[in-house]
């Protein structure tokens, strides 16, 4: 067996999300949209140092800011480009008789 991964950091977990969050703004700055984004499930941690807690509300609240950016682009973004829903099934082929 190989050697058993190490279990992550606060420091490394905040620091994989701050590249993932630049990574979106900078996407979004040049009118791309990154999609989809892989679900993120915290890891299990210890409970969060106290130096990090002020690194931590602030890559929150770019992830809010982003979060409102990306809502804001989807809605100008012409019907035909948006994402369909999953619940939405594509509507249905139209025929139409060329000859009448």
């Amino acid at each position: 067996m190989g050697p058993v991964p190490a279990a992550p950091t606060w420091e490394q977990v905040l620091a994989d999300l701050e590249l993932e969050t630049t990574a979106l703004q900078e996407g979004l700055r040049r009118g791309e949209l990154l999609a989809p984004v892989t679900p993120w499930h915290p890891p299990v941690l210890p409970p969060i140092p106290a130096e990090l807690v002020a690194r931590a509300q602030a890559l929150l609240d770019q992830q809010l800011r982003l979060q409102i950016q990306i809502s804001l682009e989807l809605d100008r973004a012409p019907a035909a480009s948006r994402p369909r829903s999953a619940n939405r099934p594509d509507p249905a082929p139209q025929l139409v008789d060329l000859k009448a």
